[in-house]
């Protein structure tokens, strides 16, 4: 990418700190700077003593606790109640699933498509979203298409433009991420939903990274699914995740293991698939809670403000051009920027990910990099437990790589 144009990093200020001592709460080696939030998330300790809990009664009445005709229905119930409000959704709407790419196996996996059908997305689509639509196609004989969006983008008319030119006749569904995972860009959703509405296409959403980052209202994006994880940026335990469906969607919808109670509806065919533990789910609750004391806008304004900063500053040290608008509308809290030397950096190493590895042997940072678009990539995370000479240290680190 060309050198960047834009203003100095210095004209974008990081935020103030949420927490005053991140460590008190949060289990990460504090040796590490930690900036791969967005993988797996972290959990607060509070969140992980409340899971331990759940898990000693579960132990002490399995039976009691995890059959739906006895608590486990009402324990999964109060669960979806409580999350309900924080995605603007009615809680018989939506259902625990693992993960988001569950999620998405859910829908298409359920959906019938047939020869000559279009299987759509973008180029910036999560790989194991790809896997999935390319493997349902490929058996039903339907067709699978990533729309090419290409960095950088000016706004979100680039983002609408693109997608709109490819919609076709066929085009059966559209799977569309809300934030992309490898280029860390909030798409425009509710206008692609109503720009696939006047062509009667359904729309997925893969909202991995949404729930925790930007405010929900999923109800009012009008689109046919809805899929995000509760263990990144909600700070729940690893494994809890939702899938929202549309009242007129949802019959037919099936999980992806089919058990006792197939056909008998929503809420009891995903509350129970053969044993499993659901306290990463019901612990929803409290992470919500100990987030919520600390005030979701809070969260939320601190985190897209630090990323909005570390993308500014890394252009600015690494003189690159920034992906998105340098004032941060199309971020959330992370951002993708472009990896400075890029011939020399593949001339040193076999990999993006052999690059990766060097910066955390050698320097201590857990930082994702990326090959996306035939370019290698930074993706700093920013969440409360983060500070900004951590970021520093980043583009001192990947200079040093160079050097």
């Amino acid at each position: 990418m060309p050198i960047a144009s834009a203003p100095a990093g210095s004209s974008i200020k990081p935020p103030e700190p949420v927490l005053a001592d991140p460590s008190e709460h949060f289990l990460l080696d504090p040796s590490i700077d930690f900036m791969n939030h967005g993988s797996f998330g972290a959990r607060p300790i509070a969140v992980l003593e409340a899971q331990m809990r759940r898990r000693a009664e579960f132990e002490s009445r399995p039976i009691e606790w995890l059959a739906p005709e006895r608590r486990g229905g009402e324990k999964l119930a109060r669960a979806r109640n409580a999350l309900a409000p924080f995605i603007g959704a009615k809680p018989d709407d939506f259902v625990f699933v693992t993960n988001a790419t569950g999620g998405v196996n859910a829908v298409i996996r359920s959906r019938r498509f047939e020869a000559g059908d279009e299987l759509l997305t973008t180029t910036h689509v999560y790989n194991a979203v790809r896997q999935t639509m390319k493997h349902l196609a490929g058996r039903c004989g339907a067709t699978y298409r990533e729309v090419d969006v290409p960095l950088p983008l000016a706004g979100d008319d680039d983002v609408v433009r693109a997608i709109e030119a490819a919609l076709t006749p066929r085009t059966r569904l559209l799977c569309i991420d809300h934030i992309t995972s490898p280029t860390a860009i909030i798409f425009p959703v509710r206008r692609i939903v109503e720009l696939c509405d006047s062509r009667r296409i359904d729309v997925l959403i893969d909202g991995a990274h949404a729930p925790g980052m930007i405010p929900l209202d999923i109800e009012s994006i009008g689109a046919a699914y809805y899929t995000g994880n509760l263990h990144k940026w909600v700070c729940a335990p690893v494994g809890s995740a939702f899938l929202w469906i549309c009242p007129d969607k949802q019959k037919g919808i099936h999980p992806t293991t089919i058990s006792h109670f197939i056909d008998q509806g929503l809420q009891t065919e995903f509350g129970w698939q053969a044993t499993r533990d659901i306290t990463p789910w019901l612990c929803v609750e409290d992470a919500l809670t100990w987030m919520g004391r600390l005030g979701w806008d809070r969260i939320m304004q601190h985190n897209h403000q630090l990323a909005t900063w570390v993308q500014a500053m890394l252009c600015e040290k690494w003189k690159v051009r920034s992906a998105t608008p340098l004032d941060g509308r199309m971020l959330g809290s992370m951002a993708t920027v472009p990896l400075p030397g890029q011939d020399l950096l593949r001339k040193k190493f076999e990999t993006f990910r052999h690059a990766s590895t060097a910066i955390f042997e050698r320097d201590r940072i857990e930082v994702p990099f990326i090959d996306w678009g035939g370019q290698w990539w930074a993706r700093p995370c920013c969440q409360i437990y983060n500070r900004p000479v951590q970021y520093e240290r980043l583009a001192a680190a990947v200079l040093a790589l160079l050097r």
